[in-house]
């Protein structure tokens, strides 16, 4: 038996993290397993130079051209896919003995990917396709890409284009809530499997925590006494940057650093603006903090006083796990769709709120206009069977006036209030304080 391992790529992040941890207990559970293929489209930096002595299988990493991340709203699928599988069968794979372990592949990073898994289908292969994110949830280009692609013209029609179901195909899921979201559609519940990612120790236990705090805070030149809140994510838009600066504003006491910059030049856009603008005003903040030489992941995690967490959506939310394996709190922003599994078994998140609100008297104007500028930016497009079947009224409603949460509030006036509380001391005191106490 082999199994190949098909993503976009394996640069560092959440799904490279996964598919290695996979590995590893593919590896101690002694399967008979022959080989495993790692496919993607170009990039690899996130797999370790000796691949081979940190997982005791057979691997061979292969590169495909057309699977890399593209932004264009065109389906090459009928060349992509053939490709995947001439390559596999020339490393020793077959559609009868050969798994394909597809991540993402409908989250709109590619166009084409969509196809490639109903094409590979088709020809005999069988397919574990594992869902991490969704291109539904805060993805309103990704989304769109998918549609033009497809040249779906309703949303049954899109449901079924990206989530196939065949006997040959089963799905995975990191959460109780995805796995509902794939029945609503119709999947059968023996074809859903809840597979939660499995994360490696960071190795706090291991690492002296007054050594580390010296690494880091001088690496990162910083205050050895000030209090430190890691928030050890990749800052693409949807983990709400702009909400930690808020903390850092308020809680200036407080040195907050959020690790990696995106990979992306649309999602890089956001995080260099977030970055310049804290840089200007002096914010206790921090960016690129795991991207400083000499420091590692376990020593960001062992320097640090706590975890932070301001993300909106999550596929699972590692750090939701990463900070109990470390022995730190977590604070920040409650994800209940993520987090309730996690409470299910035991775990307890005190430090964390699922809304930011903020006072209408702290708003110079109404941000209601511009709230919904934005959600016609995103949806505007979409076409007439996609428009109708939005709950609209709904949205309105959800819309609390006259105290909207902070992660709804359109960029300028993020950076806005962000000013504010930093600016001012006593408006920071009387205002702010008591909404992130």
């Amino acid at each position: 038996m082999q199994v190949a391992i098909i993503h976009y790529h394996f640069d560092r992040g959440g799904v490279t993290q996964a598919v290695l941890n996979h590995l590893r207990g593919l590896a101690s559970a002694q399967l008979p397993i022959d080989k495993v293929m790692l496919v993607h489209g170009g990039r690899a930096g996130g797999l370790p130079l000796d691949l081979q002595s940190h997982i005791n299988l057979p691997i061979d990493v292969l590169t495909v051209d057309g699977l890399e991340y593209d932004a264009s709203p065109v389906d090459r699928s009928a060349e992509v896919a053939p490709r995947i599988a001439n390559l596999i069968q020339q490393a020793g794979g077959s559609s009868d003995q050969t798994v394909l372990h597809v991540h993402n592949h409908s989250l709109g990073k590619n166009a084409s990917l969509p196809g490639v898994v109903r094409r590979l289908a088709d020809s005999g292969w069988g397919l574990l396709l594992q869902i991490h994110d969704f291109a539904e949830d805060y993805r309103p280009q990704n989304y769109r890409m998918l549609i033009e692609a497809s040249d779906c013209r309703t949303p049954d029609q899109l449901e079924s284009f990206l989530y196939p179901q065949a006997d040959n195909i089963h799905y995975a899921v990191l959460t109780s809530r995805d796995a509902k979201l794939l029945e609503s559609i119709g999947m059968q519940i023996e074809v859903i499997h809840r597979l939660p990612n499995s994360i490696q120790h960071a190795g706090v236990d291991n690492i002296d925590p007054i050594e580390a705090r010296r690494n880091v805070t001088r690496s990162l030149q910083l205050d050895f006494q000030t209090p430190l809140g890691m928030y050890p994510v990749r800052g693409i838009r949807r983990k709400n940057v702009g909400e930690m600066l808020l903390w850092s504003a308020v809680r200036n006491d407080i040195n907050f650093a959020v690790t990696l910059a995106p990979t992306t030049p649309v999602e890089r856009k956001m995080y260099d603006m977030w970055s310049n603008f804290a840089a200007a005003r002096k914010l206790s903040a921090i960016f690129d903090a795991g991207e400083v030489e000499g420091v590692t992941l376990a020593e960001n995690s062992a320097a640090a006083d706590f975890m932070f967490t301001s993300s909106v959506a999550e596929g699972f939310g590692m750090v939701f796990l990463e900070s109990c394996l470390a022995d730190r709190d977590l604070i920040g922003r409650d994800l209940p769709d993520v987090t309730t599994d996690f409470r299910s078994a035991g775990m307890n998140y005190p430090g964390l709120t699922e809304s930011i609100f903020i006072p209408s008297d702290l708003l110079s104007i109404s941000v209601m206009p511009q709230i919904w500028e934005a959600y016609g930016a995103a949806c505007g497009w979409l076409p007439d069977a996609f428009i109708d079947a939005l709950d609209l009224d709904n949205i309105d409603h959800a819309m609390p006036q006259p105290n909207i949460d902070f992660a709804r509030l359109p960029v300028g006036t993020q950076a806005q209030l962000i000013a504010q509380a930093a600016a001012d001391r006593d408006r920071r005191a009387r205002s702010f304080k008591p909404i992130l106490s």
